[in-house]
């Protein structure tokens, strides 16, 4: 098989690959199994020569691609862990660790480098008391801590964040004790 010479093309292999996939005994059969395999890479080859999607944020890529593989969220659980994990990233409450980029990475076929991007979290609630005024003083505010890892080389922001995030939790769970 060669590339694709334009969209129509390409847009009919995909078909026939979900065409394949679909036929019934497609696991055990593998000539089709092949077949898909040859298909899959020439659409995934298309495809990266011709979508340009260098940057952007890492969840909705993984949601995209979740959407077009007809994954849901449990899909996810091998390469992510838990239900409640893989909720947390989706829902930008926890952001992807190394581990979990070079698993979606392969699982999704992705290039790395597409989900290993800063990207805002939502901040999580904290269900614990109100610092005293004596630690307030000694504490830098969200917007201060913000500025300092704004500042930081790309590839270490996410893992800052992620650093910050925990000791903010671990904060909250001595307060509460």
């Amino acid at each position: 098989m060669k590339m694709f010479r334009n969209e129509e093309e390409y847009n009919k292999a995909v078909a026939l690959l979900e065409e394949l996939g679909d036929r019934e005994g497609f696991e055990e059969n593998e000539e089709l199994v092949k077949q898909f395999e040859l298909l899959s890479g020439l659409i995934e080859a298309y495809e990266n020569q011709h979508t340009n999607i260098d940057v952007g944020n890492p969840i909705e890529i993984i949601k995209l691609k979740m959407e077009y593989m007809g994954l849901k969220q449990k899909d996810l659980q091998p390469y992510i862990g838990s239900s409640g994990i893989v909720s947390e990233v989706l829902n930008r409450k926890r952001g992807l660790s190394k581990s979990m980029i070079r698993k979606l990475s392969d699982f999704l076929h992705l290039d790395q480098n597409l989900l290993n991007t800063p990207y805002d979290l939502n901040e999580v609630s904290a269900k614990s008391a109100k610092p005293s005024k004596a630690k307030e003083s000694r504490t830098v505010s969200d917007a201060q801590l913000f500025s300092e890892i704004s500042s930081l080389p790309a590839n270490l922001k996410q893992e800052v964040s992620d650093f910050v995030a925990f000791l903010k939790y671990k904060k909250g769970q001595s307060t509460a004790i």
